[in-house]
């Protein structure tokens, strides 16, 4: 992990509020979302690109547990080539695209229930909200199963 310069990681500016409500109702920090994104884009095996990008957390935070599971992945999609590694940001930048489509997986088969609906923005609602850290739970649960 290259620790002199912290890389800022980002996410798709329209998924700010779903970001910062499911952080919540939910997370701890955002590098847990963030994480809990790419395991499901990676598990999917899909990526989207990001056409904008919002800076959300600093590198910092990601854990060397995190950090590992990133290299891991990086390593199994490119036949165990250790130069795919050596750089930081190319390592989150296929995260970030791992994490794009992982908020999407959770769009879709978990948060559907709990967004607003009166707004253009892609947020929830807290209203009905309260069972959300449930449902999240739940969901992660079955995803490992």
């Amino acid at each position: 992990m290259n620790m002199a310069g912290e890389i800022r990681v980002r996410t798709d500016p329209k998924y700010r509020e779903l970001y910062n409500g499911i952080k919540s109702f939910g997370m701890g920090d955002m590098h847990e979302l963030f994480f809990l994104c790419v395991c499901l884009g990676y598990k999917a095996r899909e990526k989207k690109r990001l056409t904008s990008k919002d800076e959300r957390f600093w590198s910092r935070t990601v854990t060397p547990d995190e950090y590992a599971c990133y290299y891991a992945m990086v390593l199994e999609r490119n036949d165990m080539d250790l130069s795919k590694i050596q750089d930081d940001t190319a390592v989150i930048s296929e995260m970030e695209e791992y994490a794009n489509a992982g908020i999407e997986i959770l769009l879709r088969e978990c948060l559907s229930d709990y967004l607003a609906k009166t707004t253009n923005e892609v947020r929830l609602d807290p209203t009905s909200s309260e069972m959300l850290p449930r449902a999240l739970l739940h969901f992660v649960f079955e995803q490992i199963q």
